[in-house]
């Protein structure tokens, strides 16, 4: 089975795109993968939605004006994640004869006729063939061996959004309870340059950082397998199943808040419930689990070949 990705610039789309391709079948992360003005011409966001307004058909047929050599290609099967991407992996699904699964909420009319929505929500209309799935796939996949005995820590950061509202006390108090620690912090596209810096200031002396953008998937991952103890700031939802994926138990930090509920709230407490992760305040630290519990890695093996299995049955 072929199998392509349409992606947009956001990262969290491709992780679950590449994640759901790799539990489908092992593929090259890098290979069949359409960046949306880069591979495939898309309208900007402003354009699109008055196109969309005369009916999806127009810009169906103008993206294939502009798009020849589309009908060149031939895959069995194309994945997209996020809304822009869906008329564009359509058109490619279209001219390549093939089924297409988006990952998300859907938007637009043309997503009825897809062969799959996969999706955390369940209540979505039912013109929409849904897959539900409680654990969104993600790039990472299980760990296979894992002896690490270390107590040293890994925190993910994150920054405003999700429902959450940070300030600069909320930083110097992360940076202040892991100072004693050996800590390695990774921080995220919405970190506020002044946060990370405060961390690198008000550094511990066992304390090392990895910035995002020049940290590749490789070294990120192998940062989560030699860390003993995870901890993942709340607004952070792709992270968090980032780690969950990886098989890991996580901490969850509320710095503060949250200001407001957002279905990103419903995902982490179901979560909570079933045992993946706990939420902490930063007075709390000291309820911390370690990453390893073999009943996280058991229940995302349960959750991915649960979600092979619908997908399979639909395509």
């Amino acid at each position: 089975m072929k199998i392509a990705i349409v992606a947009d610039k956001k990262s969290g789309h491709l992780s679950q795109c590449i994640g759901l391709r790799s539990i489908l079948k092992k593929q090259d992360q890098n290979k069949d993968i359409f960046f949306l003005n880069q591979d495939i011409i898309s309208f900007p966001g402003f354009l699109e939605r008055s196109l969309v307004i005369f009916g999806e058909k127009i810009y169906l047929f103008l993206l294939k004006l502009l798009n020849p050599s589309l009908v060149e290609l031939k895959f069995d099967l194309v994945i997209c994640s996020g809304s822009r991407t869906a008329i564009p992996a359509y058109l490619l699904a279209k001219s390549s004869k093939a089924k297409i699964i988006y990952i998300g909420t859907p938007k637009f009319r043309i997503m009825k006729k897809f062969d799959g929505i996969v999706s955390t929500k369940r209540d979505l209309s039912d013109v929409f063939k849904v897959i539900p799935t409680i654990l969104p796939p993600t790039k990472f996949s299980p760990y296979e061996q894992n002896e690490v005995s270390s107590s040293n820590s890994l925190v993910l950061i994150g920054g405003d959004g999700s429902g959450y509202d940070y300030g600069e006390k909320d930083w110097y108090r992360l940076a202040y309870e892991f100072k004693s620690i050996e800590t390695t912090f990774i921080n995220s596209r919405r970190t506020p340059k002044y946060a990370w810096e405060n961390l690198k200031d008000n550094k511990g002396p066992k304390h090392r950082f990895l910035d995002l953008e020049t940290t590749t998937f490789e070294i990120m991952q192998d940062a989560i397998d030699s860390h003993g103890n995870i901890f993942v700031t709340a607004d952070s939802t792709s992270m968090i199943v980032e780690i969950i994926t990886r098989g890991y138990f996580v901490n969850v930090i509320e710095l503060r808040g949250p200001i407001k509920r957002e279905h990103h709230h419903e995902i982490i407490e179901n979560f909570e419930r079933k045992g993946l992760l706990r939420v902490l305040r930063l007075t709390e630290l000291n309820r911390s689990k370690p990453k390893l519990d073999t009943g996280v890695r058991s229940f995302v093996m349960e959750e991915r070949a649960s979600l092979k299995k619908q997908i399979m049955e639909l395509i």
